[in-house]
């Protein structure tokens, strides 16, 4: 079981440092973010940094979006991408399968642990774009089945939020992957709200959990869970070898935002601190503020990056910056991670202890009136102790 970087644009050396610093098992590198002339260079500097999976997502389905923020893939990949396709061109089955072909052949010449097939974002499990994810998964299952000494194929899912209302319209879309002879599959769900968040529809997670479950322990197949952050420990818990998320926040969550070209500007990050117990990233002038109540020792999160913050005279006066604040968050994300296994009924009861204690802390903390902003509040643990009840009741771990 693993915790993956989500990499992207700016990586300078962080992957490396997480890699060799041994709390990053792998990446999954951003088609769009790297130069195809600098593909074989990236892959090696990560494998240098220590042992890890290397993956590399195509990003196929970012050619379906209008105007497309896609960076590198029309002058670097034109093997098999190309901006503005419609439903349309994939009318033909002989497309279907050149856009299939062309893809798997790419990462076949570079040093991936893994393949992963072209998708197009979904939006429901009925609509024509399903249909079209199916064809070019099983286009992509029949042509990777012919090659000799290929790596193993994941079969790529791009997932609407909303994709998860309805249980009877996953089962169909289960009925159809399920048979699939493929290694396993890439999941990445494409959220609502495009503001950083741990919330998550309890209903909705709980039939994505339910998606895992299925693929990982019914049927065996190897699940890697794209831009999971922290709701990804439910997935984990549910079954998932993988789960992965980057540094910016728009690389540990995804939205469809992310891959439209936008206005240039925005306001700079704020500093955040990932706290294990509150299972939430939270504001640093929020850490200060339960450092003046006397509780900072029961937010941290007790790996190796704390130092900064407990070597100082408080989160305040530390020397706290955006890199030691991206690199704790794998830390911390990845010590949570360890701790589940492959057994779902343990994770799920090891998962909802932490989930009560993280919402007693924040009990306390709110008692002490510190002011969390609506995003770092309490609410996304509501949503996720009532999704792992409802999955116990469907799934029957």
């Amino acid at each position: 079981m693993a915790y993956y970087i989500q990499h992207g644009h700016g990586k300078g050396s962080k992957i490396e440092t997480a890699i060799g610093q041994g709390y990053a098992d792998g990446v999954i590198i951003s088609a769009r973010n790297e130069h195809a002339s600098n593909l074989d260079a990236c892959i090696d500097s990560f494998r240098a940094a220590g042992e890890c999976q290397v993956l590399l997502d195509p990003q196929f389905y970012i050619s379906t979006f209008v105007p497309p923020n896609d960076r590198f893939l029309p002058t670097d990949y034109t093997d098999f991408y190309q901006a503005g396709r419609t439903a349309n061109d994939f009318i033909r089955l002989s497309n279907i399968s050149k856009f299939a072909m062309k893809t798997i052949e790419f990462q076949a010449r570079h040093d991936l642990n893994r393949i992963l097939s072209p998708t197009v974002l979904v939006n429901g499990f009925t609509d024509r774009w399903s249909q079209i994810s199916l064809q070019l998964a099983d286009r992509s299952a029949e042509y990777h089945a012919g090659l000799s000494g290929a790596k193993p194929l994941l079969v790529s899912l791009v997932l609407s939020e909303g994709c998860f209302d309805s249980r009877a319209e996953l089962d169909g879309f289960l009925d159809v992957i399920t048979s699939l002879d493929v290694q396993g599959f890439y999941l990445v769900v494409v959220r609502d709200d495009s503001t950083y968040s741990q919330s998550f529809y309890d209903e909705r997670l709980t039939n994505l959990m339910y998606l895992v479950y299925v693929l990982a322990n019914r049927n065996e197949f190897e699940v890697v869970c794209g831009y999971s952050d922290f709701s990804g420990l439910n997935l984990r818990a549910a079954g998932a070898q993988v789960i992965a998320g980057g540094w910016y926040q728009s690389l540990r969550q995804c939205h469809q935002r992310m891959f439209l070209k936008q206005k240039p500007g925005g306001q700079p990050a704020r500093l955040r601190y990932s706290s294990g117990p509150l299972l939430n990233s939270i504001m640093l002038s929020e850490l200060e503020s339960i450092f003046q109540e006397g509780y900072l020792n029961d937010v941290l999160s007790n790996v190796s990056l704390d130092q900064v913050i407990t070597g100082a005279s408080s989160p305040d006066a530390s020397n706290w910056n955006l890199t030691t604040s991206e690199q704790h968050h794998w830390q911390t994300l990845q010590a949570i991670e360890s701790t589940f296994t492959d057994n779902v009924r343990k994770n799920l009861i090891s998962a909802l202890t932490l989930i009560r204690k993280a919402r007693t802390l924040y009990t306390q903390l709110v008692a002490k009136g510190i002011p969390f902003d609506r995003n770092t509040r309490d609410h996304h643990l509501k949503d996720w102790e009532e999704a792992i009840n409802r999955f116990e009741k469907i799934a029957t771990p």
